[in-house]
């Protein structure tokens, strides 16, 4: 059997990974801030806010430990979670927003990788770890001086990962994926912010009147359809190339 963890799994393309995988077989081991109404029986949910470093630990641990993974021939972990709050100016926003943004958009997928690492580390199967990132990492935009830094960190960590795989007869697989726009609740944060803190909020709000933006599902499938193909270890992938 296949085993994945997902965060940020009750929501938007964090709900459309857990489903897919749901009908692939997968066991499932989910984690996110609000509660999980899925009841299906190969779905194991952990709540907890991966904001909070300790919380963090404490439900990696927790899985870690419930799994023994002579069990499985494959293990994913799929860092989805993401925050693009606090949609603001350098200089405007409240420190605590700050490091709540670094603390879940980087620090989290960083650090459940590490964990994943260690705990794979004698684990002879298929190992992956995906980051899903954004086309924000590369391209600077007003008010997301958050947004933009913390996914071209989580890009680079990304790169960096994957060279040092390179010397491990059984390496970890990680790429980062960019899943464009989608119709999702972050998308609605980003329509309802303040021109003044965005200055782009009236093109997301058109890409949203004209019906441009994917959907959550769609975009999972052509994750799931690039996790079968023979991917190249610490690239980062965008769904463009995919459509």
């Amino acid at each position: 059997m296949k085993l994945a963890i997902v965060t940020g799994s009750t929501k938007g393309l964090g709900r459309a990974i857990t489903e897919r995988l749901l009908n692939q077989g997968v066991h499932v081991n989910a984690i996110s801030r609000s509660k999980e109404t899925n009841q299906h029986e190969r779905l194991t949910s952990y709540q907890g806010d991966l904001s909070d470093s300790e919380e963090m630990i404490r439900l990696m641990q927790e899985i870690t430990e419930k799994l023994p993974l002579s069990h499985y021939t494959s293990v994913t972990l799929i860092n989805n979670a993401g925050t693009v709050t606090p949609i603001k100016r350098v200089g405007e926003a409240e420190a605590g927003e700050v490091i709540n943004h670094y603390s879940l958009n980087l620090i989290a997928p960083v650090v459940l990788s590490q964990a994943f690492v260690k705990w794979t580390a004698n684990f002879k199967g298929k190992k992956t770890i995906v980051n899903i990132s954004s086309g924000a990492a590369h391209k600077p935009s007003k008010g997301w001086s958050a947004y933009c830094s913390s996914k071209a960190g989580l890009d680079m960590f990304t790169k960096v990962f994957g060279v040092e795989q390179e010397d491990h007869e059984n390496p970890v697989k990680v790429i980062s994926f960019s899943p464009g726009i989608m119709n999702t609740e972050m998308q609605g944060q980003i329509r309802s912010s303040k021109a003044e803190d965005f200055q782009q909020v009236q093109r997301f709000q058109e890409f949203h009147e004209k019906g441009q933006l994917r959907s959550p599902d769609f975009v999972a499938g052509k994750l799931m359809s690039l996790l079968e193909t023979e991917m190249e270890n610490g690239r980062i992938y965008d769904i463009k190339e995919f459509l």
